[in-house]
């Protein structure tokens, strides 16, 4: 039975953009190899830790959401453990209430972010208050 699950892990941020994409591809293949099916890959970016790992006190947190089978998680984890430029991971199971709220999260901070578009495009194109006044006095 296939389930939802989440996998955050942290990546050592003293690589270059191109070897934590390296990274992250090889992970969601590591999912899709074993009969997975992605859903969505969220990079947060470099952020502190709350406490040093190895000596470094930064690290570049990536989220994978994916659709798979319990034995797919075993494989998953071995591949990150085995990683070098993996510092940490957790992986969860998602239920479907918390996919779902997690979801309509998303899609209204998606519609805010439009709203607050549209209304800075409304702003530009309304003539200033001064000048208006002025062409309607002539």
């Amino acid at each position: 039975m296939k389930r939802f699950y989440e996998c955050t892990f942290i990546v050592n941020p003293g690589l270059d953009d191109a070897q934590i994409e390296s990274t992250v591809k090889m992970a969601q293949d590591t999912v899709v190899k074993n009969g997975g099916e992605m859903i969505n890959t969220e990079h947060m970016g470099r952020r502190r830790l709350a406490y040093p790992i190895a000596k470094k006190h930064n690290g570049y947190y990536v989220t994978l959401e994916f659709e798979a089978e319990g034995r797919i998680i075993e494989k998953v984890e071995r591949f990150l453990t085995l990683d070098e430029n993996v510092m940490r991971y957790i992986t969860v199971m998602l239920d479907k209430r918390e996919l779902a709220a997690k979801r309509s999260q998303a899609a209204l901070a998606i519609q805010e972010k439009d709203n607050e578009q549209a209304a800075a495009n409304n702003a530009e194109k309304k003539p200033a208050a001064p000048e208006a006044a002025a062409e309607k006095a002539e």
